[in-house]
């Protein structure tokens, strides 16, 4: 063999032998940085998915009326809506309207004082339901049950329930019960009496 050739070949096999140490020595760190990528990748994809479903709740939240949002809350109590009524009061809280019989009795059922809405547009929607605590007191053959819901800024505010009855279509008068059911006495934990000294204290004499 020519001395040109051997030249050739040791040439070629040197190439080879830098190639396969470069490799050896550039394979852990190409390893690492597709590993780092990866991991970009899964974490940027993480990212966009949290921000595309954000986008689809607000979009869901806003597109909902107040009467809706008031039916969503009803049917997550567990009670089966059998006519949306509609909406059927608004007004602006304002401090003398809590001297009047039917907010003071509206508000004692309420979990919440009604201090922090005055001022507030509240509305009313109301809906006929079924598979409610009050069926178990009043005959469904003779009555349905009312249910109302206050809604301040798209939010549920409270509510109300009670007895109407179908031969005179009316709410019956008397006092209310809360969205589920309860009395004055079972949320606030008094009778009528010492919640009635409590709210003229509070609020003002009562009026009719």
């Amino acid at each position: 063999m020519r001395i040109s050739e051997k030249s050739k070949i040791g040439n070629q096999m040197t190439e080879r032998f830098g190639s396969m140490v470069v490799m050896t020595f550039l394979t852990p760190a190409l390893d690492e940085i597709g590993l780092k990528l990866m991991k970009r990748r899964i974490l940027l994809f993480l990212l966009l998915s949290l921000v595309l479903l954000a986008m689809i709740g607000c979009r869901s939240l806003e597109g909902k009326t107040d009467e809706q949002i008031a039916a969503d809350y009803i049917q997550g109590l567990g009670y089966t809506i059998v006519v949306h009524e509609g909406e059927v009061l608004k007004y602006t809280l304002e401090q003398t309207m809590l001297e009047n019989l039917y907010y003071m009795q509206l508000w004692a059922v309420q979990k919440k004082e009604p201090d922090a809405y005055i001022g507030k547009e509240i509305v009313t929607y109301r809906f006929i339901v079924k598979d409610h605590p009050l069926d178990q007191l009043y005959p469904p053959d003779d009555y349905d049950i009312s249910v109302t819901v206050m809604i301040v800024d798209s939010k549920v505010i409270g509510g109300a329930s009670g007895p109407k009855s179908k031969i005179k279509n009316l709410v019956m008068a008397g006092g209310e019960y809360s969205i589920e059911g309860k009395t004055l006495g079972d949320i606030k934990e008094m009778d009528y009496t010492q919640w009635l000294d409590y709210w003229q204290k509070k609020y003002g004499k009562r009026t009719e």
